[in-house]
């Protein structure tokens, strides 16, 4: 028979899942998409838009913190394992392009074209090399994204 502590954390991990990690699965997704979509607002009108991207990011990084941090609702990435690389990659993903973002409203200060150039450019370097990078990574650390999981095989061992 199950302990009352491994019941309890089970229910607190259901919880947990249905109130928070409903939303956040979805909207890490949608959040770098918004925000690709205030880029194109920024180059179009030639002004700086609100980066709501920075709040989320921090607002996201929270929860998962807590999802991972306590080992009653880390249960959850045992039970739908590939929930820890998607919330990994596209944590680092909104990150990568709130950033983005940052870098273009600076630019976007002044009305300047040849400045708006520089740092759109500056901002499309600064994409392309943080997703490369993060590839490298992930491709580098494979226990890095799968959580370190025993039953993980690498790719060299498959062979």
């Amino acid at each position: 028979m199950r302990s009352w502590k491994s019941v309890l954390g089970t229910i607190a991990a259901w919880i947990y899942f249905l109130a928070v990690m409903t939303w956040l699965l979805p909207m890490l997704f949608l959040v770098p998409i918004m925000t690709l979509s205030d880029m194109g607002t920024v180059m179009e009108s030639g002004f700086a838009v609100p980066n709501t991207g920075v709040f989320l990011t921090a607002l996201f990084g929270l929860f998962i913190g807590l999802s991972l941090m306590i080992p009653a609702f880390r249960k959850m990435y045992d039970k739908l394992p590939w929930m820890f690389p998607y919330v990994k990659i596209m944590l680092i993903n909104t990150i990568i392009v709130s950033v983005a973002l940052l870098i273009l409203n600076f630019g976007y200060e002044v009305q300047s074209d040849s400045r708006h150039m520089v740092w759109t450019i500056v901002m499309v370097v600064q994409i392309i090399l943080c997703r490369i990078l993060m590839s490298l990574y992930f491709h580098r650390k494979r226990a890095a994204l799968t959580g370190g999981m025993a039953n993980e095989r690498s790719i060299s061992a498959r062979s």
